[in-house]
């Protein structure tokens, strides 16, 4: 069964994610800040690499050594159509091997404690993807990404509406909080993007090496995607 974190209430809840246990002071009024914005309950857990697509059709499958890797764990049936249910340990043998045909979300924020089995459907008979579904303990959603200083931020924006779109895609994810945590070297600021995207919803917090940029809304639909910071030419 896949691994929780700890619950909200802990004080070390986002310093295991963003820190990697590093001792930072102001963490907890950042988590005080999510729980007031998100309005989150202290029982809550973080699922890492929480499942939100996997592969529809046998077909979609492009290589020989894959495909033969997900028969053998009759992952499709008869009609070459994946299941709408699978067990954490089969969610987390695709996560491993077989990463192309499964997308997932770094952590989930989720009123459940454990997650033995997961719910997808198709909305279309030959959709790419089945979604998941049917997770009414689900409260938000947390991506991270990292970025140098090589990277101009026209890319990072990029990065981040590629990920907010692709999260919009899923009518479960539409409805719960967003949370996006951005590493940057030193020097990157990508302060007027995070106000951009998420406005008064936006913490950072540094250390020697980094700045750590925190976005974050109560409903993922609610964020505004029609105007770009850096329009593309």
């Amino acid at each position: 069964m896949r691994n929780y974190i700890t619950n909200l209430s802990h004080p070390n809840v986002l310093h295991f994610i963003i820190f990697k246990n590093k001792s930072y002071k102001p963490m907890n009024d950042i988590i005080s800040l999510l729980q007031n914005t998100l309005k989150l309950s202290p029982e809550l857990y973080f699922i890492k690499d929480y499942p939100v697509k996997i592969v529809h059709e046998k077909g979609r499958v492009n290589e020989k050594q894959i495909l033969e890797y997900l028969n053998s764990l009759n992952f499709f049936d008869p009609n070459g159509l994946s299941a709408h249910s699978y067990d954490d340990k089969t969610i987390t043998l695709l996560q491993k091997d077989a990463s192309n045909y499964i997308k997932s979300v770094s952590y989930a924020i989720s009123k459940k404690k454990i997650y033995e089995n997961y719910i997808f459907a198709e909305k279309f008979p030959h959709d790419r993807w089945k979604k998941i579904v049917d997770d009414d303990a689900l409260e938000a959603v947390i991506e991270i990404s990292h970025f140098t200083n090589e990277i101009e931020p026209k890319k990072i924006e990029t990065e981040l509406r590629n990920i907010m779109r692709s999260r919009k895609e899923v009518p479960l994810l539409k409805k719960v909080g967003f949370i996006w945590i951005a590493y940057c070297d030193k020097t990157q600021d990508v302060s007027n993007i995070m106000q951009h995207y998420f406005l008064e919803n936006v913490k950072s917090v540094s250390t020697e090496e980094q700045t750590i940029f925190i976005g974050y809304n109560g409903e993922l639909q609610n964020i505004n995607m029609r105007y770009f910071v850096y329009p593309p030419k």
